[in-house]
């Protein structure tokens, strides 16, 4: 294949999905709002390290970079997308650029997302190497999870439960293990953008030879499961109100609630497997950030107000 045009910075920044990127911002927006919230409670606001916890967002977005581009020459170089995938990888299919030259770019964003890492265990400490050192491998690792029915699994580790305890830890210096559970609510949204592409892709991935959670279990279940990762969320953050005390500003996040339900009736509808759900998760990708936005919001309110 050869270029079929000179190479913008734009179309460099294309390759790596920034679009994808609101998953990312939001798995550190959360845990530094809700340290906001807790210092404020405990009365402890000066201990947060809060240049430690800037730097976790430009960590996760650009490993999360590296980390589509090398998923992406892997779905190339075994044909998992193909030209007519809705979501194909176009730059690669069209000639723009070369296999390679994703896969080195996506090493090289790999390897500043390290050097990021390493500042934050110089300026915290090297204790919590493992949370870097587990993330960087389930990035390269990426791959063989989604074609194994461990992507949904992979989602939910890399941007929520491992972002949360990182940030935790690098802000405070204490593992804030319970931060695991209030991420829950945006991480299941997180991997409901997966699910709804994998639903969508079904025919297209089993064709592949590519094993997702939802060709094993089949359509509509996958739809049914992809509801409950939109819902469940809602009565989880009710629990953490009721049963741990948590702020009641957290309820800002029931104004989503209609487009949380809007989705789900997309998913569930007769027509969905039959191409209705072909922009899904685009859509959910949408809805995430504004749930993340207004749970964020509602530990920044229960701080302040």
């Amino acid at each position: 294949m050869t270029e079929t045009r000179h190479r913008t910075l734009k179309d460099w920044v294309i390759t790596t999905r920034p679009w994808s990127f609101t998953t990312s911002t939001i798995g550190i927006i959360v845990p530094a709002a809700y340290l906001l919230y807790l210092a404020t409670m405990q009365g402890n606001i000066s201990a947060i390290d809060w240049i430690n916890v800037l730097l976790c967002l430009p960590l996760l977005v650009i490993v999360h970079a590296g980390g589509n581009l090398v998923s992406d020459y892997y779905d190339f170089t075994h044909g998992i997308d193909g030209p007519d995938c809705v979501n194909g990888v176009t730059w690669l299919h069209s000639g723009l650029f070369k296999p390679r030259e994703i896969l080195r770019l996506g090493i090289a964003l790999l390897c500043v997302g390290c050097l990021i890492g390493l500042v934050l265990l110089w300026r915290s400490s090297i204790s919590a190497w493992w949370i870097g050192a587990l993330g960087l491998v389930l990035s390269l690792l990426y791959p063989l999870c989604k074609t194994n029915t461990l992507g949904d699994i992979y989602v939910l580790t890399c941007f929520g439960l491992l972002p949360s305890l990182g940030t935790g830890y690098v802000g405070t210096g204490t593992y804030h293990v319970e931060m695991m559970l209030y991420c829950l609510p945006y991480a299941l949204h997180i991997v409901a953008i997966l699910h709804s592409n994998n639903t969508r892709d079904i025919a297209n991935d089993l064709g592949a030879d590519c094993v997702t959670l939802s060709g094993v279990v089949g359509g509509r279940r996958s739809q049914w499961i992809y509801a409950g990762e939109i819902l469940l969320p809602y009565l989880l953050v009710v629990t953490f109100i009721t049963l741990c005390h948590l702020t009641p500003w957290l309820l800002l996040t029931l104004l989503t609630l209609p487009l949380a339900i809007k989705n789900v009736k997309t998913m569930l509808s007769s027509h969905a497997l039959q191409g209705g759900i072909a922009r899904l998760d685009q859509a959910t990708a949408q809805f995430q950030m504004l749930f993340g936005i207004t749970y964020a919001l509602g530990f920044v309110a229960g701080a302040l107000l």
